[in-house]
């Protein structure tokens, strides 16, 4: 019996005391702020009994924990168990994990228990502008900066260094490229309090974040920062970003190639190409030889089961990498609802997020990210 992997951190917006997405300036970096750095929704725990290396946490108050969450314990004796920890089977007021090595026997302590963070740094911040960074010193460690003054967009940008908020070099994409406000992460399409929907999933190098920005189109955007899957070990500039490459998209995918519209390559892009020469690079994103709106609109082979694809990143028609932690749906599913977690035949277990254009209503589309991990 091994401990579960937990370098794979997932959170929405239906989990209790998260962060509320909203057109408000600010309310983005404190949505990365609790998802990336600092955890969220911590709680008192009554008691933690371990036996044959399994380990029952019990919350008389109530478990808001899923199973598959990766959350984190402190307080506690033996300090072996102050550690993430991914949940194998959740009740109404107690969760279970695997931990082996650590000796049968109940725990000692004040203990508290919040979802952990992805572990990302945060070198550089102001007001309303926050920069963050993977510490994972075998990544390319470059830098996603936030500018989240507007209400309803966050502008955004990769930057290969940076030296406080506002300063730094190596842009991407590039101002010729993008303009400072066309490129961006929508919170929502209005300005105010009103709640929208959103996921974010992330292991220590790679973002997946999922809006659900506007009330008139009920399913996610995705956008993405870190590094790909590089096929050549040489490829060092291999951080890959999107957003929507408009001031003020209009609807989800809008001006944004990552999973909608693949034989585009708007709004995607490597910090540098794979000469490694300085500038930004475009990249195009596929899965399989779907390159549009949707998939195939066919039943698939087994009764009850759904396909995905992984995502391959090219630059300049060639195959450069894949990405990490998504794939793609192949069919059309209308009938199934958001957030859905399920097992796939490898044993991993998805976050399966509906994904649209410009249509009122879900049209199929749908991405799978891993939960499960590891992603590398």
């Amino acid at each position: 019996m091994a401990k579960a992997d937990t370098s794979v951190k997932w959170f929405h917006s239906g989990m209790a005391n998260g962060p509320v997405l909203r057109g408000e300036a600010g309310a983005l970096i404190e949505l990365l702020d609790a998802c990336l750095i600092n955890g969220f929704d911590s709680r008192a725990v009554d008691s933690i009994a371990v036996a044959g290396g399994v380990a029952t946490v019990s919350l008389s108050a109530g478990n808001p924990f899923e199973q598959h969450v990766v959350i984190q314990l402190a307080g506690a004796t033996p300090a072996a168990l102050n550690a993430e920890w991914r949940i194998a089977t959740s009740g109404a007021s107690s969760f279970t994990f695997l931990c082996p090595g650590i000796a049968d026997g109940t725990a000692t302590g004040t203990i508290t228990c919040k979802r952990a963070p992805a572990g990302w740094a945060k070198p550089f911040s102001a007001t309303n502008k926050g920069v963050y960074q993977s510490i994972d010193t075998n990544t390319t460690q470059l830098y996603l900066r936030l500018d989240d003054a507007h209400a309803q967009y966050t502008r955004v940008r990769g930057y290969e260094n940076m030296t406080d908020a506002d300063t730094g070099d190596g842009l991407f994409p590039t101002l010729a490229q993008c303009a400072a406000t066309a490129y961006s992460w929508p919170k929502s399409n209005a300005a105010g309090i009103a709640s929208r929907s959103w996921a974010l999933v992330a292991d220590g190098s790679m973002i997946h974040f999922l809006p659900v920005w506007t009330a008139s189109y009920p399913h996610a955007d995705v956008f993405r920062f870190g590094d790909a899957v590089p096929l050549f070990a040489a490829d060092a500039y291999h951080c890959a970003i999107s957003a929507a490459a408009a001031a003020s998209p209009a609807w989800p995918s809008h001006a944004n190639a990552t999973v909608m519209n693949m034989q585009y390559q708007t709004g995607c892009y490597f910090a540098r190409g794979a000469d490694q020469a300085a500038g930004a690079a475009v990249t195009r994103n596929i899965a399989m030889n779907v390159n549009s709106a949707g998939g195939y609109s066919s039943a698939p082979p087994v009764a009850g089961e759904l396909t995905f694809a992984p995502q391959i990143a090219f630059h300049a028609n060639a195959i450069r990498a894949s990405i990490p932690g998504l794939l793609v749906g192949l069919e059309r599913k209308t009938d199934y609802i958001t957030r859905t977690v399920s097992e796939g035949v490898d044993g991993r277990w998805y976050l399966k997020v509906a994904v649209g254009e410009n249509v009122s209503t879900p049209d199929g589309s749908f991405v799978a990210l891993d939960v499960t991990g590891p992603w590398r």
